[in-house]
């Protein structure tokens, strides 16, 4: 028995050096179809890697090694993870000392996304399971999972001068696993920068679609590997800064006082059960083209199935346009009748309907 756990150690990892070795045969067929294609620019960056036999290793030190001196901290930053990037490696800030007393520069450590080693919590390692309803918790081991495999490869980012000048040092080039073939799905690089949240920002307002978004962002920068997810995490972050800690009906409310709108609501002790809201641009065309409205409920617009009474009006010209708008708790008389006498308070006696078209809701009519 022992010679055949001796055996398939072996096997194991002469299997996995091959994958290594296959990896790295590709990456590097690939990265020299692309110096075929691209023309040279002349800089001082190295586009070669080598593969050590001996140990499964990948060299990476003179993609990394730069004479240039960094006027910030922030330019070293985006220049290594640019490199990374070029060249399908995620790297990640591992320890930042900004120096204190004494000779001690401030510095920062880089390193490879799957530097370090897992470490499981306690609390994390099992959890509660059951079979039936009627049976008796379960403890179970979780079936956990990591990137990290103890990867060497390190940067040195120091200070020098006595201004802001920076300079950075390859500690440790060498990969010990194979290289990615492409970045989408890695959380960290895909992140969006300040300028794409800002886009991101003024484009959901505008109610572009999230995948309208996406493409937008990728063709303003051709290294962008954000995901869809990426993109609802965003919008779901910006809106719960927006909220600022109140609820949605507290932010419904406190936008339509924002915009001025004419917002009326009933109550039901602390819950609003209906509520009607118009813009005053919308009662001076009504006031104008009183003639006909149309009246009939939405459903499935909120989570809460209240239903959306839309009240719209028909110019002289056959074009329709919103009259107001009422959130109800239900389709019932009383409901109707709060919603239409809001409306008639809004109108003079002068400017009401000649005709009011539903549909056979026993309510309503």
């Amino acid at each position: 028995m022992r010679y055949k756990f001796i055996f398939w150690r072996f096997s194991s990892l002469v299997f996995r050096n091959s994958l290594w070795l296959r990896s790295a045969h590709q990456y590097r067929t690939r990265q020299e179809q692309k110096q075929g294609d691209a023309p040279s620019k002349g800089n001082n960056v190295g586009t070669e890697f080598k593969y050590d036999l001996r140990f499964g290793l990948l060299h990476y030190s003179d993609q990394f090694t730069t004479y240039s001196i960094f006027n910030s901290r922030d330019a070293l930053l985006r220049w290594a993870r640019e490199q990374g990037k070029l060249n399908n490696i995620v790297i990640v800030i591992k320890r930042s000392d900004y120096g204190g007393e004494g000779k001690r520069r401030p510095r920062v450590i880089l390193a490879c996304e799957r530097n370090g080693n897992y470490k499981s919590c306690k609390y994390s390692e099992t959890t509660d399971i059951r079979s039936d309803a009627n049976s008796d918790m379960k403890k179970c081991a979780r079936d956990t999972g990591t990137k990290k495999c103890g990867c060497p490869f390190l940067l040195k980012g120091v200070n020098i001068g006595d201004g802001d000048d920076w300079k950075l040092e390859v500690v440790c080039g060498v990969h010990n696993h194979p290289i990615s073939e492409y970045l989408q799905g890695h959380s960290f690089v895909g992140r969006l920068t300040e300028e794409e949240n800002a886009l991101l920002v003024d484009m959901s307002k505008s109610l572009v679609k999230p995948r309208d978004i996406l493409v937008t962002i990728k063709d303003r920068d051709a290294m962008n590997v954000s995901t869809m997810k990426t993109i609802y995490n965003a919008r779901i972050q910006n809106r719960t800064k927006e909220f600022d800690g109140r609820t949605q009906m507290q932010q419904l409310l406190t936008k339509l006082s924002e915009h001025n709108y004419i917002e009326w609501h009933m109550t039901s002790g602390d819950i609003v059960t209906d509520l009607f809201w118009t813009h005053p641009t919308n009662i001076y065309i009504v006031r104008a083209f009183p003639h006909v409205l149309i009246m009939d409920c939405t459903y499935k617009t909120n989570r809460y199935r209240f239903p959306l009474l839309q009240i719209v009006g028909v110019t002289s010209t056959n074009m329709t346009f919103s009259v107001a708008y009422v959130y109800m708790n239900a389709e019932k008389e009383d409901n109707y009748t709060w919603a239409l006498t809001a409306l008639r308070s809004l109108l003079d006696d002068n400017c009401l309907p000649g005709v009011i078209v539903t549909d056979r809701e026993l309510s309503s009519m």
